[in-house]
């Protein structure tokens, strides 16, 4: 408590003798999303394994509990697809290319025997990716659910995702196969779906590595000399070419590797229409602080370092800032049920009035976690501003 009361009071002064940050309540006829992550596809790394469908009943429920806005996500990396004018799978990135792209320079590697170790750390991550998990099946899978969803409530607003990227130092690799799939979503996708129900693009790697193998320079605003701002900013500019959204919902931490990037790209590009913070205070429970500094972020428009000040200066960007609400019946069926459950009572504390007012965003883990009946029951109390979980 003393913690927090210590931030808030931080923040509270930063804001009333800066002057350089305003609120970013939503005006009248302005959009404020509240997409719900619904998982489809491969999970674990592997075609032999998919994550639960949701039946009809199921998403008729959710609709019935007041939700009108999915985001269609996946829960891991493709590692192939087919290049166009070809017909054969391509891998996105190889041992090869691990092994000839990556340098000393890139890596910040200090000799060649660091140099090889790190090669030797990339090699060994990619042997446990499934080479047949291909772009083109995730497409697929979100084109077919989008329909699903359309078919059971019309006015469903929907969110593809662009997927993850596994080898973040090889971003630069992913940038083909990800717009070859933008494409795809976009031919396979009816007109009268795509025009009336895709909001927009959701950037699915959650955070910036910007320590031991990558970089961020804040002095380039226009994408950091880091290999996958490249990728984010090349796959978003053609979602606003159509007119689509964008958002990215990237794990918070206070601390400089992580926060700095995630601030920067908030306050000082036009790369997401919204960035909606994780707090994760409810898998862990040292994360408290992390409620009050995505609050205050959200009031004022702004991702905030430990000061109360905005990353960067002044924000120069038009993106919405907001929290992810999150939840799991796994945490809340399990022996610390309580505890987590009070965890997340400081969500609805926090969050409850922002509905409607601010961007948010809502994770309740696969089908068995959101259609359990306390998550359910928890996620139509937020829904409707109830206040008590």
């Amino acid at each position: 408590m003393k913690i927090l009361l210590k931030l808030t009071a931080l923040f509270m002064a930063a804001a009333m003798t800066a002057g350089i940050i305003t609120s970013c309540k939503a005006e009248k006829g302005e959009d404020i999303i509240k997409p719900l992550f619904l998982y489809v596809g491969y999970r674990y790394n592997s075609t032999n394994s998919k994550y639960d469908e949701y039946t009809d009943a199921d998403l008729q429920k959710l609709k019935d509990i007041g939700v009108t806005e999915i985001c269609i996500n996946f829960g891991n990396a493709p590692a192939a697809y087919i290049p166009v004018g070809e017909t054969e799978p391509k891998q996105i990135v190889t041992e090869y290319d691990i092994e000839n792209v990556i340098t000393m320079e890139s890596t910040g590697a200090e000799s060649e025997e660091a140099l090889s170790r790190i090669k030797e750390e990339y090699k060994t991550k990619l042997s446990g990716l499934d080479t047949r998990l291909m772009i083109n099946d995730y497409a697929d899978f979100a084109v077919e659910f989008a329909e699903r969803l359309v078919a059971v409530n019309p006015d469903i607003e929907i969110w593809y995702s662009f997927p993850d990227i596994y080898i973040a130092a090889l971003a630069e690799l992913y940038v083909e196969p990800f717009l070859i799939y933008y494409d795809r979503l976009k031919a396979e996708t009816s007109q009268e779906i795509w025009d009336n129900n895709i909001k927009g693009f959701y950037w699915v790697r959650e955070d910036v590595p910007a320590a031991i193998y990558d970089q961020f320079n804040t002095e380039n605003l226009e994408n950091f000399d880091n290999e996958t701002v490249k990728a984010m900013k090349a796959c978003t500019d053609a979602a606003h070419k159509d007119g689509k959204l964008t958002f990215w919902c990237p794990y918070f931490r206070e601390s400089e590797n992580v926060a700095t990037p995630i601030g920067y790209i908030a306050n000082q590009t036009d790369i997401f229409d919204y960035v909606i913070l994780q707090p994760n205070h409810v898998f862990q429970n040292d994360l408290e602080g992390n409620i009050e500094v995505i609050k205050q972020s959200t009031l004022k428009g702004a991702v905030l370092d430990q000061s109360g000040m905005p990353y960067g200066g002044e924000k120069s960007s038009q993106t919405g800032v907001g929290p992810e609400i999150e939840m799991q019946a796994e945490d809340f069926n399990g022996s610390s049920g309580e505890e987590v459950l009070a965890r997340y009572q400081d969500y609805v504390d926090a969050y409850g009035d922002m509905l409607d007012e601010y961007p948010m965003a809502f994770y309740c883990g696969s089908r068995p976690s959101l259609m359990d009946e306390q998550v359910l029951s928890l996620l139509e109390a937020f829904l409707a501003k109830e206040t008590d979980a």
